[in-house]
């Protein structure tokens, strides 16, 4: 259990979670992160990317509709960059990787509830079948027959898959965050041989750029996720550049509007760095959003690093989660 998910039921438990409720919440921006949205059990693929269901999402959003604006786009940007003062509580919504169930269902969901979001696309992706190293390593470990296996790249690491096959990706998912380029490649080698089964064949699987256009018209925010969603920090400067140049110049082509948001692939703290912060700012976005959790105030408010941070799909636990990060008498404890 996470230390923010133990503090949050702590305050359940305590019979508290109505007094936060009830309190005014502290100046600041919470931005809350995902990446799918459906049932997690009927994907083959990463189950962990699913972070509310259709309705899951509703509630989360009519949550925050009581408490705070929900924001994006040129709202969001004025705040960032002190053009508006944050003088309460807002909201905002950012979803990453631009999945086909971000047209399919999150849209429909913003739409009705009069709010939007940001949507961060792998150019390279757009449009098409991809299955993205996260999604691979899933699939083999979930389904292959061995019982253990073996990596050498980066470093050794052997696995049994006789417990739960959850724990097994999980591991080997940080494993693959550890590496860089060209270790990287050896170790979905090593993944590929050691278990001994294909990949399925998929339909599309990636929104493509007429659903896009059509998510800009409704007042979505359209963002960056890189071309090829490499993870940047294991990158060289010329690298870095060519991933965050390429991928705002295409989604600008095809858009026929200015990119100003970047979310930072994968986003935990070592998969950027300064370097890649400066590259950003230089290529033209002036919001680049990192994925480790936070809460964007006073003591941190960077154009360069929005803090972002999951919330649980369970409504009950949702509840608890999000009333502790938004109070001023928690919300420095749950909101890391």
């Amino acid at each position: 259990m996470s230390y923010q998910m133990f503090l949050a039921r702590a305050l359940q438990k305590l019979g508290v979670l109505r007094a936060l409720e009830l309190h005014h919440s502290k100046p600041g921006i919470l931005i809350v992160s995902h990446h799918r949205i459906g049932v997690p059990t009927e994907t083959c693929f990463d189950r962990n990317l699913f972070g509310a269901t259709v309705d899951e999402l509703d509630a989360q959003i009519q949550y925050f509709k009581k408490r705070a604006p929900i924001v994006s786009g040129e709202e969001l940007e004025n705040l960032v960059s002190g053009k508006t003062p944050v003088k309460h509580l807002y909201v905002a919504f950012t979803f990453d990787d631009g999945y086909l169930d971000n047209y399919t269902k999150a849209l429909d969901v913003f739409r009705s509830s009069g709010t939007t979001a940001a949507f961060f696309l792998v150019s390279d992706y757009v449009g098409t079948a991809t299955v993205p190293w996260w999604d691979e390593i899933a699939y083999r470990l979930r389904n292959t027959k061995r019982t253990e296996i073996q990596l050498e790249s980066p470093t050794p690491l052997k696995l049994s898959l006789n417990g739960h096959r959850g724990v097994a990706i999980d591991a080997v998912l940080q494993h693959y965050k550890q590496a860089n380029t060209v270790q990287a490649e050896e170790m979905m080698d090593d993944i590929r041989r050691e278990a001994e089964c294909e990949l399925p064949e998929v339909k599309r699987r990636f929104l493509n750029w007429d659903e896009a256009r059509e998510m800009q018209a409704a007042g979505m925010t359209i963002g960056s996720h890189t071309l090829s969603h490499a993870i940047l920090g294991k990158l060289s400067p010329e690298a870095q550049k060519k991933e965050l140049e390429g991928s705002k110049n295409a989604i600008e082509r095809q858009l026929g509007s200015n990119v100003k948001s970047l979310a930072y692939p994968v986003g935990e703290k070592g998969c950027f760095n300064e370097t890649t912060e400066k590259i950003a700012i230089d290529a033209g976005y002036s919001m680049c959003f990192s994925a480790y959790g936070g809460i964007n105030n006073a003591t941190h408010l960077r154009r360069s690093n929005l803090l972002r941070g999951t919330v649980p799909s369970d409504p009950d636990k949702f509840r608890a989660v999000a009333a502790a990060r938004i109070s001023p008498w928690t919300a420095s404890l749950v909101g890391r």
